[in-house]
């Protein structure tokens, strides 16, 4: 409990996101906290909603509901924020609105500054099953988290976590379903943080978004995990800088994506990816450094065997061309 308040607290006063619910706010069948969306789209496109609640009349709320539920099942939700959602009278709603890449853009920017991050505690995504910790972007569920303290009664760490993952949780419910449910699901304690973005049961597959440690002497991470910090957490990566405004909005717009078998080329076998930690960090700093330096500089990347090389050249090639 204390682990969580500690998150929820830092995410609420340092990065502005709304505490938010479970028992009155979280509508498990959708995945959704509705009041959320709801009041995100009367903010930011009134005046679409005043032409559906014309056509559509009495029932016009539950009408977009569906509508954006039914989107997202035949989509997937990546791309529902991506695109927004169509209506067959030529309407339509954005349920999310991106980062502008120009500074100057400034309507673009106002936009922006509309979207909602939030998060709840004790999320029940069917009758027994609780989640510690869930974001939501406009009232759409994007992360879940698992939460175990070693220092704890039980001693439970990040494995106990994967463990009820994959052997305790319903991965069928709309919140953990592939595709159409949150874009990943992260197992973390005090030390460690792993992370899946497909759960399906026993083989559900979760990798390590941990940051490495450096040995003394090294020019970057050589080992596996995270640093001890004397000031904090090990995992407290997770709400300074994963869980911002900024970085989240990056990694769904500029990482999150399924990949398609190359034998099969079939929408039925697409497979979701999510970044690594250094994936992310390596882009991440790479494009940072562009905006200050423009073109003037070199850069190496250095990757280890089955490291995820190809993905990285590939969200930085992304991220630059944005």
């Amino acid at each position: 409990h204390d682990f969580q308040e500690l998150i929820i607290g830092h995410l609420v006063h340092d990065d502005h996101y709304e505490r938010r619910t479970a028992r009155t706010d979280y509508d498990p069948v959708r995945a959704m906290d509705v009041g959320l969306l709801f009041d995100f789209l009367e903010r930011t496109q009134a005046d679409e909603l005043s032409k559906l609640h014309a056509i559509y009349d009495g029932g016009w709320r539950e009408t977009v509901l569906a509508k954006i539920c039914n989107a997202i099942a035949d989509r997937g939700l990546v791309n529902v924020i991506w695109n927004g959602v169509q209506f067959d009278s030529g309407i339509e709603l954005s349920m999310v609105y991106p980062r502008p890449s120009a500074g100057f853009d400034r309507k673009a920017a106002d936009l922006y500054n509309q979207n909602v991050l939030s998060v709840m505690d004790e999320v029940y995504h069917k009758e027994d099953e609780r989640i510690d910790l869930v974001i939501f972007l406009n009232g759409l569920a994007i992360f879940t988290i698992e939460l175990k303290c070693e220092s704890s009664a039980t001693g439970w760490d990040y494995r106990d976590a994967i463990r009820q993952y994959k052997f305790e949780r319903d991965f069928k419910t709309r919140l953990l379903a592939p595709k159409i449910g949150a874009l990943a699901h992260f197992a973390m304690d005090l030390n460690e943080v792993w992370v899946c973005p497909e759960l399906k049961g026993g083989d559900s597959k979760f990798l390590p978004f941990n940051m490495g440690v450096r040995e003394p002497g090294a020019a970057h991470e050589t080992r596996a995990g995270n640093p001890v910090r004397r000031d904090g957490i090990a995992t407290a990566y997770m709400w300074e800088e994963v869980l911002t405004k900024d970085t989240v909005f990056s990694l769904v717009y500029d990482f999150v994506y399924y990949a398609r078998d190359r034998k099969t080329s079939k929408k039925k076998d697409e497979k979701p990816i999510f970044p690594r930690f250094q994936q992310l960090r390596a882009v991440t700093r790479i494009a940072d450094d562009i905006r200050r330096n423009k073109t003037m500089r070199d850069y190496l990347v250095e990757h280890s065997a089955g490291s995820g090389k190809t993905n990285t050249i590939c969200w930085l090639a992304h991220k630059l061309a944005g």
